[in-house]
């Protein structure tokens, strides 16, 4: 019993994105809130020219992080998002099994009809006496020396 519980223990563990990813999420959201609240008390500010001024530097201080905090979250989810790509690749692929077998079917019914079309030819080409002239292209007989159509050597 105390064995499955390790077991069960070290695979969740193994499931369990790395903890700066819990960091870089708390950070994420502090930046995020920071951005926005700098940004409304850039408005908030009185009208002389100082206090302008500083209401520009609120203003552009509360963009950045906003912004920074977006990216740091975009970053802190990737491993969810990846994960839920994936279940749904894999839901998609499980809904979806029978008709991807019939398609792969059909395919290679498709591919072995083309195959032996193709082989057929190969070997018709290799028992047949023909030959092309190497100047004008047309079909001439194995054995000619001179091209019956544009007269050049072979």
């Amino acid at each position: 019993m105390k064995e499955k519980n390790q077991t069960n223990e070290q695979n969740n563990n193994q499931n369990k994105p790395p903890k700066i990813f819990l960091a870089l999420k708390i950070v994420a959201g502090i930046l995020v809130v920071l951005g926005i609240v700098l940004f409304i008390m850039s408005f908030t500010i009185g009208d002389s020219f100082e206090a302008e001024a500083s209401s520009m530097g609120l203003r552009f201080g509360g963009i950045v992080c906003f912004i920074f905090g977006l990216f740091f979250m975009f970053v802190a989810f990737t491993p969810n998002i990846q994960k839920t790509m994936i279940k749904t690749q894999k839901h998609i692929l499980n809904e979806n099994k029978e008709d991807l077998k019939d398609i792969a079917d059909t395919s290679a019914d498709v591919s072995k009809d083309a195959v032996k079309t193709v082989a057929g030819a190969v070997k018709d080409g290799l028992t047949e006496e023909k030959m092309f002239c190497k100047h004008c292209g047309k079909e001439i007989d194995k054995d000619s020396k001179f091209c019956q159509y544009c007269g050049k050597e072979q």
